[in-house]
């Protein structure tokens, strides 16, 4: 399908990369030295990027815009190949209906007010981040969602989840750093012939904002897992100090006990009328002085007292 808008430029979009050569080369024959470009359709399935100049310079390139998160470390990849110059862009496999939020109508109105292709093509990028922002929205209710979670209970499958959120917002990452590398990319080939359109500076910021969402849910993530670490931590070492703990206070105790039940024959107690007496509150003696030993030392720390109140490191 071609778009011709009122500043003379065009936008040649083809929907299927699975057209033949030729044909492409019919249809846009001012493509300047193309072959290499058309035999990547074929080819590339992958994010890349070209700078060419014949004359006029050339954007050229595979874009992934869209990673549908399969399972199992396995994606399906939507792409969509470019070609950029001043007087028209083609795109070969975009299909605009998978970018939920974007009015395609809307869209061609609004490339109506550009002056060049490159300019035209920008107002497609933003398109493209509008979405991911939208995509962005929903990670960050997903994300308060589960910091509220953690707020109020704690468990392994917390853990799980926020490291779930830390892969998608790897997948966020790596939809948007190859946009702001094609943005850098149309600023060296068309310099100020870009760079102070409207559109450019518009989808700029737009590029800014997503990674700045970016930069900072990756800090909260960060921040999340750091708690997780330092309250497994907290938990290995009470469980540590609650072992050594009851080992040291029983240790004795069991000695004497081991020793009792060996009934040797010279045993004095075992012919006292109050010798198990005798015997039991020897061995509760020793417990409860190994005890006070242990607190006057101020080894159990808070680890024998009674809890009010819920808290979060237990």
């Amino acid at each position: 399908m071609n778009h011709q808008f009122l500043a003379k430029w065009k936008w040649y979009e083809i929907e299927s990369a699975g057209q033949k050569a030729q044909y492409l080369k019919n249809m846009v024959h001012e493509l300047p030295d193309s072959s290499h470009w058309i035999n990547n359709i074929k080819e590339e399935t992958s994010n890349y990027l070209r700078i060419e100049h014949d004359g006029s310079p050339v954007l050229n390139g595979c874009l992934i815009y869209e990673k549908e998160d399969l399972g199992e470390d396995e994606y399906n990849n939507d792409f969509f190949h470019f070609y950029v110059t001043k007087n028209y862009f083609v795109t070969v496999g975009l299909d605009v209906t998978k970018l939920i939020r974007t009015e395609k109508k809307g869209m061609l109105e609004q490339m109506h007010q550009c002056e060049t292709a490159a300019e035209g093509f920008f107002i497609l990028l933003g398109e493209v981040l509008n979405n991911y922002l939208d995509g962005i929205d929903k990670f960050e209710h997903r994300l308060k969602t589960l910091q509220h979670d953690m707020k109020k209970n704690n468990n392994q499958n917390l853990l799980e989840r926020i490291y779930d959120l830390r892969q998608e917002l790897l997948i966020w990452t790596d939809l948007t750093i190859p946009v702001d590398e094609i943005k850098l990319a149309a600023a060296e080939a068309f310099l100020d012939g870009i760079t102070e359109t409207r559109e450019y500076r518009r989808t700029s910021v737009r590029i800014e904002r997503t990674l700045n969402l970016i930069s900072h849910y990756k800090q909260d993530i960060d921040t999340m897992i750091n708690l997780e670490e330092v309250l497994s931590s907290h938990r290995g070492n009470e469980i540590m100090k609650t072992l050594t703990v009851m080992t040291v206070i029983f240790t004795p105790g069991m000695m004497l006990g081991s020793i009792w039940g060996m009934n040797f024959k010279n045993m004095p107690e075992l012919d006292w009328k109050t010798g198990y007496a005798w015997a039991l509150g020897l061995i509760g003696l020793s417990i409860i002085s190994i005890y006070i030993w242990l607190r006057m030392k101020g080894w159990t720390g808070d680890l024998l007292k009674s809890r009010r109140k819920k808290h979060r490191f237990k």
